[in-house]
């Protein structure tokens, strides 16, 4: 048997032979790493070669830049689709490792997170999803690097929509994250630039602030508010495509701030609620489905906590129940929910039937989409219990009772297909 550099035969062959010796791993490391970039095959054998090469040596820098290089080329695209996520997954394993050895070497890193930016890797596979957060926000906040951002908030994004809400407590409620975040935010909008950067750094925002107040106040405290209201106006007159995709971020993350009672006289601001009312009709049902959530939770407080006097109260109602009543179920899943909590103070407001509406289309439309996990969460959080009783209400108007019917027999439909 011959080991070497001449082929790929030689290669493999000295990686079996000679794992524990650090150089010979490294040069047949780089070897290989020439080999792998035109495969178009799986090769699942040879990812079973260099994984125990960066075990062994976790410390040994040279190994573990050639390794994950090699692991990039060996999963990346097409190719990852045909590995099995038990392998993926020790990529996963190894490549968290590498990153958190060397977190101050750019290259390592750059390598780590194309390995990682995948949404096979992200989607399908079973692995530490808030390390995995941690490491790449740490990434983001060290190097200024436009693919590398790019990156970082794209795996963010997916991550923070998967991992619990107390984890993603702890995750946004870091300022530092939040302020890198904010600033590659305020870089765009300062060069009227929309982009796919813009765009994933939006969606981690969101998925960041759900559920989770903590996220909300930093948010909050570091200008997220001014700024993001500057975002809807600079994007006002693009095209439509990319005016809808920033609007729909954008008031989802206010939303989820709607959500927090104390703080929503941060929204109580004229100009705000003269961009709500606009969007509140826009054409597009993603945008106008959270300028009426945000416009509900803010009416819900009652009178008493309507501050903004140039808005009539009253009439902005009137306009949230019309609009509500004109929608028409669209085919994709537009939002997802961890918890309906945020939606009992809704159906309990017996005097603001628009809000009740508002409530009552938005738990029909995700039940509808997804009705296998939305019933059961109306089940277990009691909350379909609490519809019951609001239909039943004598004075309750129509159509928030027809809704609410469908939701009920929705839900005891769904329960008797359970075992």
């Amino acid at each position: 048997m011959v080991t070497g550099e001449a082929t790929e035969r030689q290669v493999t062959e000295a990686l079996r032979r000679y794992t524990t010796r650090a150089l010979y791993m490294q040069k047949s490391l780089y070897t290989l790493f020439s080999l792998t970039q035109e495969m178009v095959v799986p090769r699942e054998d040879i990812i079973r070669l260099v994984l125990p090469a960066m075990k062994l040596h976790p410390r040994q820098l040279g190994v573990q830049m050639a390794a994950t290089a090699c692991l990039y080329n060996l999963s990346k695209a097409e190719l990852g689709q045909k590995i099995h996520p038990k392998c993926l997954k020790e990529i996963i394993v190894l490549t968290l490792k590498a990153m958190e050895n060397f977190p101050n070497h750019q290259q390592l890193q750059k390598n780590a997170l194309l390995t990682l930016c995948s949404d096979r890797m992200l989607q399908d596979v079973q692995f530490d999803q808030f390390r995995c957060a941690q490491l790449v926000m740490d990434c983001l906040c060290l190097f200024d690097d436009p693919s590398m951002n790019r990156m970082s908030v794209a795996i963010c994004s997916i991550l923070a929509a998967k991992i619990s809400t107390q984890k993603t407590s702890q995750l946004g409620a870091k300022t530092r994250y939040m302020k890198k975040m904010l600033q590659l935010v305020r870089q765009k909008i300062e060069n009227n630039h929309v982009d796919i950067t813009l765009k994933f750094t939006l969606s981690a925002l969101w998925n960041l602030t759900d559920e989770s107040p903590a996220t909300c106040n930093v948010f909050l405290k570091e200008g997220g508010l001014d700024l993001f209201m500057s975002t809807l106006q600079m994007v006002d007159g693009m095209d439509t495509d990319t005016r809808v995709q920033v609007e729909t971020k954008v008031l989802g993350l206010l939303n989820n701030i709607a959500e927090v009672q104390s703080f929503r006289n941060f929204l109580m601001r004229e100009d705000f609620l003269m961009i709500a009312k606009r969007l509140l009709k826009a054409e597009q049902i993603d945008v106008s489905y959270f300028a009426a959530g945000i416009v509900a939770h803010l009416a819900s407080d009652g009178a008493q906590s309507w501050l903004i006097a140039g808005t009539d109260r009253a009439d902005i109602l009137t306009e949230l129940y019309n609009v509500v009543l004109k929608w028409e179920q669209p085919n994709v899943e537009m939002v997802a929910y961890r918890s309906f909590n945020p939606f009992i103070p809704l159906l309990q407001s017996s005097e603001m039937p628009a809000v009740q509406l508002w409530a009552v289309w938005a738990i029909l439309h995700v039940c509808t989409k997804n009705a296998q996990k939305y019933c059961a969460m109306l089940q277990e959080e009691k909350v379909c219990r609490i519809l019951e009783q609001v239909i039943c209400e004598p004075c309750l108007d129509t159509n928030v009772r027809n809704i609410g019917n469908q939701v009920v027999t929705l839900v005891q439909s769904n329960g008797k297909k359970s075992p």
